[in-house]
């Protein structure tokens, strides 16, 4: 399991794919919770191998499979938005 130590920042997570961050203990934080939740959403979509390209601070997260060019959005609310073919 990675450290991230003191003073983490939600930037650091940008490029890690979701099932890492599933199996990350994160700091206390609100942006750190809707990374947590959005990357759960997406490796239970089966996706855990896509990584965390954008996230937002109104808690939608942007995430990419490597080498598509066809990313997905997770919303506030949970909802998963995959792109169109």
């Amino acid at each position: 399991m990675r450290d991230f130590g003191p003073g983490l920042t939600a930037d650091e997570l940008i490029g890690l794919n979701a099932w890492m961050i599933c199996q990350s203990k994160l700091p206390p934080g609100e942006i750190f919770n809707n990374a947590l939740k959005a990357a759960r959403i997406v490796a239970e979509g089966g996706m855990e191998a896509y990584l965390l390209l954008e996230l937002w601070e109104d808690g939608h997260s942007v995430w990419g499979k490597p080498g598509s060019n066809k990313p997905i959005v997770v919303t506030p609310t949970g909802q998963l938005i995959r792109s169109k073919p």
